[in-house]
């Protein structure tokens, strides 16, 4: 069994598919953190309810002001509709965010940080999927079925990291949507009460600290950074996801676990030949059932945690998913 191989490999593949750039000398476990980085940053489509803050709908007004002699503040107006009309029908918006998406190793301290993806607000669209860069970005908070429009500001010029960092961002989100800042408070500790030039030195040397919000410390919402500025959340998801390979090799590689497995599967009505082999595959590429997900995600199946992780361990030449429980086999 080579579940690493078959993790790199997958990785590469899932890389090449949304034209993410890497590097093909990373380590597994940077390159296994890269891939969850890329699924967060990537916004999957799907139906979301969209929710406007008060300083976006001030915002949108000043942008109407200023649109009666700026192309680019109307622009910037039309595409934020234009963005919640794609957003509530289920459609793509990958176009209106960074280029930086697209390559593996870029820094995104905003969203792992702030838990915030900021989409360029110009017109659609240029030859490599993306809108045209504009004056304007929208920040918001992206969840799975729920979109919140935080405020809609000028594009910070080049080399001016200071706005990517302004702590009324997140003020904003509390006063408009505090559940979403309640889950992030720390209880018995102080938060930093630092000015947005301190602020950002720390992020520029990928430090994290928490914020004081209305007398809390507050979290980062997305975990933070770690020390390469890279996500501390999605390295830990890494080290889990190589932890869970490791241990599956073990339980396969047991000659009675195999036996097993041989008849259960011959018992549901599999042909497999004496020398089977197990291969790791993404859940999603599996033509699975509501009935079959619940027995992978059990809490008595050993591939639980691997199952919530995107991942599977398949008979290779059948695909049927191996779901081994504490209890006996399935």
């Amino acid at each position: 069994m080579t579940f690493r191989s078959d993790l790199s490999r997958l990785i590469h593949s899932r890389f090449e598919q949304y034209g993410v750039s890497y590097e093909d000398s990373m380590a597994l476990d940077r390159l296994a953190a890269r891939y969850f980085e890329m699924t967060i940053r990537h916004i999957q489509p799907g139906p979301r309810r969209v929710h406007f803050s008060d300083q976006t709908h001030a915002s949108l007004g000043d942008l109407s002001r200023r649109g009666v002699g700026d192309n680019s503040a109307r622009d910037a107006r039309r595409a934020v509709f234009r963005l919640r009309q794609i957003l509530v029908e289920g459609g793509n918006v990958n176009g209106f965010l960074s280029k930086n998406i697209r390559r593996a190793t870029s820094w995104d301290g905003l969203l792992w940080q702030y838990g915030m993806h900021h989409f360029h607000l110009g017109r659609e669209s240029i030859k490599d999927g993306f809108v045209n860069r504009s004056d304007y970005l929208l920040f918001a908070i992206v969840a799975p079925e729920d979109v919140f429009f935080v405020d809609v500001r000028l594009h910070p010029p080049r080399g001016d990291g200071i706005k990517w960092v302004s702590q009324n961002l997140l003020r904003i989100v509390h006063a408009n949507w505090p559940d979403l800042i309640e889950a992030h408070v720390l209880h018995g500790v102080r938060g930093d009460r630092l000015k947005d030039e301190e602020m950002y030195e720390l992020r520029r040397k990928n430090t994290n600290y928490a914020m004081d919000i209305s007398g809390n410390a507050i979290a980062p919402l997305r975990g933070g950074l770690a020390g390469d500025g890279s996500s501390v959340l999605c390295t830990i998801w890494a080290m889990r996801l190589l932890k869970e390979l490791k241990y599956h090799g073990e339980v396969l590689r047991n000659a009675e676990v195999r036996r097993a497995v041989e008849r259960d599967m011959r018992a549901s009505g599999f042909s497999i030949g004496p020398k089977f082999e197990f291969e790791l595959v993404f859940v999603e590429d599996l033509d699975t059932t509501p009935e079959l997900m619940e027995v992978l995600t059990a809490e008595t199946c050993i591939s639980r945690d691997l199952c919530r992780l995107g991942f599977a361990i398949v008979e290779q030449k059948t695909r049927s998913p191996i779901a081994i429980h504490d209890t006996g086999l399935v």
